[in-house]
């Protein structure tokens, strides 16, 4: 069976726990890991070479990962400010790109990738997850089937109580602290919006 050959870029907690649930998948290999901080890099590697018996590369730089032929496929879960840079430079370099929800900041940055893949025609997938737990699919059953009546307004937040991430965020290698301190936003605005629409 041949495999799909990946990289994982950005491997805190998020990205870590994607990879672990990618590496059960028979029909892919991870050959690449990535992170800003080398402990979490080395870390990835070591689980990658305890499953398939041989450490994919390891690097600091996602720059490096773009350019070796061993990689096919790139999943980005850096923190949220480098999501759309790297997805860019990604495509640019002909890898398929699966990006982590905070994709982007600002409607010209999701014009940027947009543009990007026009451009590229490098195939880009936005990771929402929300969009496909039980309870958003069992509700959009339901609305398809005409239970709830006639919707004529939705509204959603992301509300979640995150004061031990935030609070420990330094100490941690955790973004989020930087993003809370700098932008009043809805971080996640795609969480409400995928499953609305």
């Amino acid at each position: 069976m041949k495999k799909v050959r990946m990289a994982i870029i950005g491997l805190g907690n998020r990205g870590y726990g994607n990879m672990q649930a990618v590496m059960s998948f028979d029909d892919v290999q991870i050959t690449a890991v990535c992170d800003v901080y080398t402990d979490r890099a080395e870390r990835a590697a070591a689980k990658a070479e305890e499953k398939y018996g041989v450490r994919p590369f390891s690097t600091t730089d996602y720059r490096e990962v773009l350019t070796r032929g061993d990689v096919d496929c790139v999943m980005i879960a850096t923190a949220w400010e480098s999501h759309v840079p790297i997805a860019i430079d990604t495509m640019r370099a002909g890898k398929p790109v699966a990006l982590e929800v905070g994709g982007a900041y600002s409607a010209e940055d999701c014009r940027n990738l947009v543009s990007t893949y026009e451009e590229t025609k490098t195939p880009f997938l936005f990771l929402e997850n929300c969009c496909y737990d039980r309870t958003e699919l069992l509700v959009t059953a339901m609305a398809r089937k005409g239970l709830i009546g006639e919707i004529v307004h939705c509204s959603g937040a992301y509300g979640h109580d995150l004061r031990e991430e935030i609070l420990h965020g330094k100490e941690n290698k955790h973004y989020r602290l930087r993003n809370y301190i700098h932008r009043n936003c809805e971080n996640y605005p795609t969480h409400e919006l995928g499953p609305i629409a």
